[in-house]
């Protein structure tokens, strides 16, 4: 068997051209694992720079637990006295005073957490049938005032108002508060409740009770009805309920504009024709023909950017889209009785012109929206909803920005369909490429264990081939 001789300066060069190979195979599997992970989290780069696009908002923080403070006297509502009508046109002076002490204390979030119901022929019926019961029940009494008067006190001082209403589904209630709503319009004005004003009152329950109606207010068997008399701190301004006709209407739609350069409308300015959109989107949202609506994209947003009065209540279908951020907060009285409405912001990768966000406002309560992870359960949604207005603020980074107003009839959550093909391809690559790193590995240590025998085999024979040189010699 015949063998070559390898010079040392060979050997170097067969050792530095299999490192080489082995780094290159190295950097491969490397840039593979990386262009995996660069796929994974381009989305979420994506959504971290739409976020910044959208206004700082501050969620609602977890809200406290308030409970309501034991009314310390109980002995005096034993003397509290309504089984007979004469006994209900009567109002004990002590358990009065002391009560209506008591009621004043106490906040809406204490008596909502206390279990508030709202005062309706059904609540009515209850109390009356058992007042004792119920006394200092947590209720909400909302309506249009019948009757109504000063209660005075010592010095002819007022010490609060006291009256009648109408509730929304035509149910009597008397109350008694200790504050009046400042009229609209007119801040100089002295605070005072009149007949035909519609108004709250968030108190406790005292007795049923009995007073002489006026006449000319409300009917004959309102006058000469018993219902239950409220307590309460104060009397705040409310608004009739919203009828299916008038969401239908959307008779003040009209009266909408959006903000402009030159000028801007502060929050509050369009409430009223806002809740009468979501009136629309919640009673009457589920009669549009979303199939036929328009989706929008990226035309679809420049055209509202640039007209906003044209697509003013347009119905939109917004695409699968990034959640950049959802919250639900409380709102104040309102005409679709509602205690708590769900805003956020939406953005889509595919928007690639002046708007890159939008934001949305929901008649519903969705709190397991509220983002925690980038790559959390409800990541992607997907929408239907109304073109409200077009709104200017001030991104993260304090620059001027310009974004469409949604009233959304439904919001989804869209899971998509994991990328199994992707996946298995890449585990596939960075397999086979540790295999080929594996075997190049053991083919060079056999291939040095060859070179060692050989190396062994060629100083075996030069010695013994020393060995019989000085025998024959």
């Amino acid at each position: 068997m015949k063998y070559t001789r390898i010079t040392p300066q060979e050997a170097a060069r067969m050792a530095r051209r299999d490192r080489l190979r082995i780094l290159g195979l190295t950097v491969s599997a490397i840039l593979v694992g990386g262009l995996y992970l660069y796929s994974t989290s381009r989305s979420a780069d994506g959504q971290d720079a739409l976020g910044q696009e959208a206004p700082v908002t501050d969620a609602p923080a977890a809200e406290e637990v308030v409970e309501l403070v034991p009314f310390d006297r109980p002995e005096l509502l034993a003397r509290i006295e309504d089984a007979t009508e004469p006994q209900q046109e009567f109002l004990e002076t002590e358990p009065l005073q002391e009560v209506f002490a008591y009621a004043r204390l106490q906040t809406r979030r204490a008596l909502q957490a206390a279990g508030m119901r709202t005062l309706d022929a059904e609540v009515s019926a209850e109390l009356l049938a058992a007042p004792a019961e119920h006394r200092l029940d947590a209720l909400l009494l909302r309506g249009q005032v019948l009757d109504v008067s000063e209660r005075p006190g010592v010095g002819g001082a007022s010490t609060g108002w006291m009256g009648s209403l109408v509730t929304d589904d035509g149910s009597l209630g008397y109350f008694i508060v200790a504050n009046a709503p400042k009229l609209q319009g007119d801040p100089a004005a002295a605070p005072s409740i009149r007949r035909g004003d519609y108004v709250r009152i968030d108190g406790l329950f005292h007795k049923v009770y009995r007073a002489a109606v006026p006449e000319e207010v409300g009917s004959e068997a309102l006058r000469t009805a018993s219902a239950p008399l409220v307590l309460g701190f104060r009397a705040t301004p409310s608004t009739p309920p919203i009828t299916e006709e008038l969401a239908r209407a959307l008779l003040t739609l009209e009266m909408v504009r959006d903000d402009e350069i030159a000028m801007t409308f502060e929050e509050g300015t369009f409430d009223l024709q806002k809740w009468e959109l979501m009136a629309h989107a919640e009673m009457v949202g589920a009669e549009t023909d979303w199939a036929a609506a328009p989706e929008l994209d990226q035309d679809a947003l420049f055209e509202i950017y640039e007209d906003g009065e044209a697509h003013r209540g347009a119905p939109f279908r917004i695409p699968v889209s990034i959640n950049l951020d959802t919250y639900s907060r409380e709102v104040r009285d309102n005409p679709l009785r509602l205690d708590r409405i769900t805003e956020g912001w939406i953005g889509n990768n595919n928007w690639k012109g002046a708007v890159k966000t939008i934001k949305w406002v929901g008649p519903f309560v969705r709190q397991d929206l509220l983002r925690e992870d980038l790559d959390d359960d409800h990541r992607y949604v997907q929408a239907k909803g109304y073109f409200f207005r077009n709104i200017l603020f001030k991104n993260r980074s304090g620059e001027p920005r310009r974004s469409p107003v949604f009233v959304l009839h439904e919001l989804e959550v869209y899971q998509p369909e994991p990328a199994n093909s992707v996946r298995l391809f890449t585990y596939l690559v960075l397999g086979a490429t540790l295999f080929m790193v594996a075997v190049i590995y053991l083919l060079l240590r056999a291939d040095r264990r060859k070179s060692q025998q050989l190396h062994e085999d060629m100083v075996r024979r030069r010695r013994r081939r020393e060995n019989r040189e000085p025998t024959t010699a």
